[in-house]
Parts: structure tokens; sequence; C-alpha cells
């Protein structure tokens, strides 16, 4: 089972690697990156400003590690430094000493050297001084080669306390800037609420609904006078017409005056 597994394991990996060099693995690049772009803007903005004030917070956290490196980083200066003293201090004594027996050595008939108050034969003081250049200048390169890492890490922790001592502030201006980004927030959703406008659809479509009714009610009257003059009967419904008609003539009377008949016109 775990051989099989292994071995489906393999397979992927292979796959992977195979289809990332191509165009297909660059398309899937693509959409893997906007499906992750997508998957951000569905975050509330809330969330994300919660998030940021918990990474801000959580910041504050590794400054104990940080101080710990820059000690260590100072820790390791001093020493260093302690060391590059006393070395450079033992040379000066040493250089000083070769010095002095190479001016000894100034008399290159004399068999004897007088230093410090005791003869010495000169091959001997000649040995003492080759074995102490050559030991000086050896001790020479390695205090050279430790002033320089001396150099390095001073500069190094130089700017680590620089960093340090802004990291703080760094956290300040983090937190305002969240700060800031939740104050904008609540205010752009209070002005949301705030320009929230009547809807007043509603009444137009009861409006409309009110409309249809009175229409259908005028269809239904009409349909019920019309009922009443068929069951009224054609005598009935001659005199209302009749009378109708008579009605409409006198106001027509009432409004422009009678009409002169042509038999009156003649008599006079």
């Amino acid at each position: 089972m775990f051989k099989k597994l292994l071995i489906a394991t393999l397979a992927v990996v292979v796959g992977v690697g195979l289809v990332s060099g191509t165009r297909l693995g660059s398309h899937l690049r693509m959409k893997w990156t906007k499906a992750t772009e997508w998957a951000k803007q569905q975050i509330p903005l809330s969330e994300e400003i919660d998030r940021l004030k918990m990474e801000v917070a959580n910041l504050q956290q590794d400054d104990n590690h940080y101080f710990d490196l820059v000690a260590r980083q100072k820790v390791q200066v001093a020493t260093l430094k302690a060391k590059v003293n006393k070395n450079r201090t033992a040379l000066a004594k040493q250089e000083s000493f070769i010095k002095e027996m190479r001016q000894a050595l100034a008399d290159e008939n004399a068999k004897f050297v007088v230093y410090d108050g005791e003869r010495f034969p000169r091959a001997r003081v000649e040995a003492d001084v080759r074995r102490e250049a050559l030991q000086f200048l050896a001790e020479e390169k390695l205090v050279k080669a430790d002033e320089e890492n001396l150099t390095i890490l001073e500069e190094t922790l130089a700017a680590n306390k620089a960093k340090l001592d802004g990291l703080a502030l760094r956290r300040k201006e983090m937190e305002a800037t969240v700060l800031q980004l939740e104050r904008e927030l609540a205010q752009l959703r209070l002005k949301e609420q705030n320009n929230v406008t009547i809807d007043d659809g509603r009444y137009g479509r009861v409006t409309k609904e009110i409309e249809e009714v009175q229409k259908r009610f005028a269809v239904e009257k009409a349909k019920s006078d019309l009922k009443g003059e068929s069951q009224s009967g054609s005598i009935r419904a001659q005199i209302e017409r009749k009378t109708a008609t008579q009605k409409v003539d006198q106001a027509i009377e009432e409004r422009f005056g009678k009409v002169e008949t042509s038999k009156k016109l003649t008599d006079n």
C-alpha cells in the first residue's frame, strides 16, 4: 500500500514538473493567480483590518529575537575588539624588540652582541631576529584580518541597532495606519447608511393596480347598464331615449335660442 502511494505521489510530482514548463502550465499558474486574487477580494474589509491589527500586534513578539541577535553581535564585536587590541599591543612590543635587536647587530664585525646588559653570540641574535620577524609578519596578517572582520561586524551592528531602534516607531506607524483605515471604513459605512433613498416603487405598483381595478369596475358597470337596457323592453327603451333626446334639445334651445320656422318667415 505504501509503495503504491509513493508511486502515485512521484507520478503527480513528475507530472507537475512536466506541465510547469509548458503553455498549459502557464495557463494554470495564471488561473491560480486570478483565483487567489478573487479569493482575497471576497474577504470583507472589516475582516482584513482585524487581521492586520493582529499581524501588527504579533510583530512585537519578534522583538525578543531581534534583541537577542543584536546583543550577540554586540558581545561578538566587543570580544573581537579586545582580541585585536591585545594582539596589537603584543605586536607593538614584538616590533620594538625586533628593532632593538637589529640595531644591536649594526656592527657587522662584532662577534658578540650586547643586549639588555648581556652578551650574546651574533649568530644566535641573528637567528632570533629572523625567527621573531617571521612570527611578527604572520601575526600581523592575522591581526589585520581580525581588524577587517571587526569593521564589518561593527557596521552590521550599527545597522541592526538602527533598525532595532526603528522597529517600535514602525509598529506605531503601522498601528496608526490600520486605525485610520478602521475609522475611514466606519465613516464610509455610516455614509452609505445615510445615503439610502426611499424606494417608492411599491407605491407606483399599487397605484397601477388601483387603476386596473377601476378599469375593471368601469367595464362591469358598462355591462350592467347594457343588461339593464335589454331588460327594459323596446317600448320603455324608446321612451327613455326620446326623453333623453328632448332634454338635449331643450338644453340647446336654452343656450342658443329657438329656431324660426320657414312658415313663420313666409307669413311675415
